[in-house]
């Protein structure tokens, strides 16, 4: 639930030039599901591609390349619905890789059966294996939003509703696990891996997991690229010392780091354009107006685009963060959230007065409480 409340993730893979993956997708509907188009949607290059196809006689094919493996999703058009106006999108990706993968379905995408290539087969026996619990946890989002507006921002709701989630989620990361360890030399754990992980892994178990993999599975693309995540990730866990920077402030004045050791200093990567990272914005300025006075500051660090400057600086003005705010305007490609592993936002590093992480990702009331503790200690 709170990757859910709290997370503006964009966790695109970077597809590294390998190896031709030629893929077939082969698809039937139903006679009656009156299903008219079909679309393929799938990252290359960190960039996301649309592909689509009519559906004649209740069948539809793709064909394509690929670098390397990756996922995917399918959407169906009923009715000549647009795909914008349709919500009918598969609930799990599924995977594109040499071969023919078969998709068939009585009339949805979200009813959709995948086969036919290694890494969807194993997804469906997982899939099948998590099922119990996915089920449970799919039922309290539907009573979730099912609830009026006023009740699904209520921070009591919502804590009761995390009280139900986190049980479910840690009982599916479980079974991931258990998959990850039982199929070291499956190029399919990589994924499930990634997933344990989500978009702020912790970086003990990530790691341990990760090396327990077969040295050929490791050296394929993506598992290098996880072991380069890796990497990155045990500079910027709790007890090292963060890594030093400079950005510029809207003024184009640079802001360095260091320039801030003596004070408990709060890293706090978001963006304008973030929905979550405004939500949590108030929590931020409460820990501000709090502890300011008594050894603590935050910087921001935005993720907003080359040409969004103004809408950078209207949110802060309208959320009242009255502290020193830096950005390159890179969106993702931002230098300090590459250096910091950043995959999803808002996120944000706590630094003791010597520069040391002290803790990470503290959201709501945990923040101000920790600083309560720290500060306390320290005075």
């Amino acid at each position: 639930m709170k990757k859910l409340l709290y997370s503006a993730l964009f966790l695109v893979p970077a597809l590294a030039q390998a190896q031709t993956e030629n893929f077939v997708v082969k698809g039937t509907v139903g006679a009656k599901a009156a299903v008219t188009k079909a679309y393929l949607v799938y990252p290359v290059n960190k960039v996301w591609t649309t592909d689509s196809a009519v559906v004649k006689n209740g069948r539809f094919e793709f064909k394509g390349t690929l670098p390397e493996p990756g996922r995917a999703s399918l959407t169906l058009s009923h009715n000549g619905t647009p795909k914008k106006k349709s919500k009918d999108g598969t609930r799990q990706f599924f995977y594109l890789e040499k071969g023919t993968i078969t998709i068939t379905t009585p009339d949805s995408a979200a009813k959709a059966t995948v086969r036919g290539t290694p890494l969807n087969d194993e997804n469906a026996r997982l899939t099948a294996a998590l099922k119990p619990l996915s089920d449970r946890y799919d039922a309290f989002i539907k009573e979730y939003r099912a609830q009026p507006e006023a009740t699904r921002k209520d921070p009591a709701y919502i804590k009761q509703l995390d009280a139900k989630l986190d049980p479910i989620d840690a009982e599916q990361n479980k079974i991931r696990t258990a998959y990850v360890k039982a199929h070291p030399d499956a190029q399919f754990s990589l994924f499930v891996l990634q997933d344990l992980g989500g978009s702020v892994p912790e970086v003990g178990s990530y790691t341990a997991l990760y090396q327990g993999l077969n040295a050929g599975v490791r050296n394929t693309p993506r598992g290098q690229r996880i072991d380069e995540q890796i990497k990155r990730l045990q500079k910027v866990a709790v007890g090292a010392v963060a890594p030093d920077f400079t950005q510029n402030t809207p003024d184009n004045v640079p802001v360095k780091l260091s320039s801030l050791r003596g004070k408990y200093v709060l890293i706090d990567f978001w963006a304008s354009w973030c929905g979550p990272c405004r939500q949590e914005n108030p929590n931020v300025v409460k820990a501000y107006n709090a502890f300011k006075d008594k050894g603590f500051t935050v910087l921001g660090v935005s993720l907003d685009k080359e040409g969004a400057r103004e809408a950078w600086l209207r949110a802060i003005e309208k959320d009242g963060l009255t502290w020193t705010h830096v950005s390159d305007l890179k969106y993702w490609n931002n230098a300090v959230a590459q250096e910091y592993g950043v995959q999803s936002i808002p996120q944000n590093f706590l630094l003791d007065p010597q520069g040391k992480i002290v803790a990470a990702n503290l959201r709501g009331d945990e923040l101000q409480s920790t600083l309560g503790k720290l500060l306390n200690k320290a005075n």
